[in-house]
Formats: structure tokens, sequence, C-alpha cells
């Protein structure tokens, strides 16, 4: 399953408020983070992302989880896409968008690297 952890993190209710929609797009492929919704404990959140590729559609959510040894960036397990490269590059978004909000940020433990910015 893809995923990041983020090590050196603000509690996730802070790093929720710096996640923002976008999407890329270009001659193969749509790719988008829609918004976003924190459970009540601020343990948990979950982004809406939509990936068009090679004419197909997949709808999907991207689950934050905070975790004592970092904030975990996958895939919500009941909602469970093809690994496509447009699934895993709105992963490494999501990530990057909460890297990108927080210095101390790092990346942690991933089979993502080739999607990561550094």
């Amino acid at each position: 399953m893809p995923h990041v952890v983020l090590e050196q993190t603000p509690p996730l209710r802070q790093l929720f408020e710096a996640l923002r929609p976008e999407t890329l797009k270009d001659e193969t492929r749509i790719l988008k983070l829609g918004e976003g919704y924190l459970n009540a404990a601020g343990s948990c959140a979950l982004i809406e992302a939509l990936a068009i590729e090679a004419g197909r559609q997949q709808s999907f959510f991207i689950q934050l989880a905070q975790k004592p040894a970092g904030l975990t960036v996958r895939l919500l397990p009941l909602t469970d896409p093809d690994k496509t490269a447009g699934v895993k590059t709105l992963l490494a978004l999501v990530a990057q968008q909460i890297r990108q909000s927080e210095p101390d940020v790092r990346y942690g433990k991933t089979n993502l690297q080739d999607f990561l910015l550094p």
C-alpha cells in the first residue's frame, strides 16, 4: 500500500488547516485534491481525491492518521483504487503540502520516493 510517514509533525488539527484543494492537469491525466474532513478528536482526516488517467476515473479518499511516530498519509482502505502513477502523485502531493507548511516536518518511512519532491 503506498504511504508516506511524516516525522516531527505538530498536531494534525494544525496541519489540516494548511491543506488546500489542488488540480493538476496535462494532456494525459487530471488529478484533483478536493475537500478535507477532520474527525472531532483531531486524530484522523480524509481528503477527497480524483484521478483520471487513460480515460479511466478513480475516486478515493486519502487518509491522514496521527500516530506516536508521526503522521501517516495513505489510501483509505475502503476506497482502495488501483495504485496508478496518478494515485501515487496525489498521495505525494498531500505529503508535500504538509511538509511545505511546517519547516521541521521530515519524510520518514515511505514507498513513494520517486513521487516526492526533496
